[in-house]
């Protein structure tokens, strides 16, 4: 009784991996995988479905290059002082928050980097910037440390990065994730700036 029973089970997962899978290969610029710091050539839907991409051959890096050329991502008013942060990349955005962390300048972060969907989060709260503020102040040497690893990470494989919908992940993988409080930096491209969603 017991074998047949082992039989059956075994049959069962052999019926499960033979079960038919849609696979959808689409092409994507190389300029959208420049801008969004890496995108995954495969990634799996909700449903099942597989979706595998390449990279469109154009050369598009000189292109790319001309158009960062075209946006002044730091601003310093020379009467009033105030400093305005503009963010393309994702390894923008980064040194732009760890500028931030270092300064402790919560209100150019509050203001500038963060998305609109955070902005609103915390807009709707009572105190929502005293709360933003504690956030990083409490956190500033842990946020500061993910967010340095991860900017180095991406080219050493210590870092994997993913979108779901419109947000790009970059996350550490197992073996870096475990020496971290905060194991993951979101964004969100508002326009044609790239945004912080959220530090995990």
């Amino acid at each position: 009784m017991l074998r047949n029973t082992t039989t059956v089970l075994f049959l069962f997962v052999i019926f499960v991996g033979c079960e038919p899978q849609t696979v959808e290969y689409r092409s994507r610029p190389s300029w959208h995988t420049a801008l969004s710091g890496g995108l995954p050539h495969e990634h799996e839907r909700e449903d099942g479905t597989i979706m595998k991409f390449n990279t469109s051959n154009e050369s598009s890096s000189v292109a790319v290059q001309d158009y960062l050329d075209t946006i002044t991502l730091e601003e310093k008013d020379d009467i009033t002082g105030e400093l305005t942060l503009r963010a393309v990349l994702p390894e923008h955005v980064l040194k732009h928050t760890l500028t931030c962390l270092r300064d402790r300048n919560w209100k150019v972060l509050y203001e500038q980097l963060i998305s609109a969907k955070t902005f609103q989060f915390y807009e709707q709260q009572e105190n929502g910037f005293a709360k933003f503020e504690s956030f990083f102040n409490t956190n500033r040497r842990e946020l500061a440390k993910t967010i340095l690893r991860i900017h180095g990470g991406i080219s050493s494989g210590d870092v994997s990065v993913s979108e779901r919908g419109g947000e790009i992940i970059h996350s550490f993988v197992p073996r870096i994730a475990r020496d971290y409080e905060f194991r993951s930096v979101s964004f969100i491209r508002e326009g044609q700036f790239l945004k912080l969603h959220s530090i995990q």
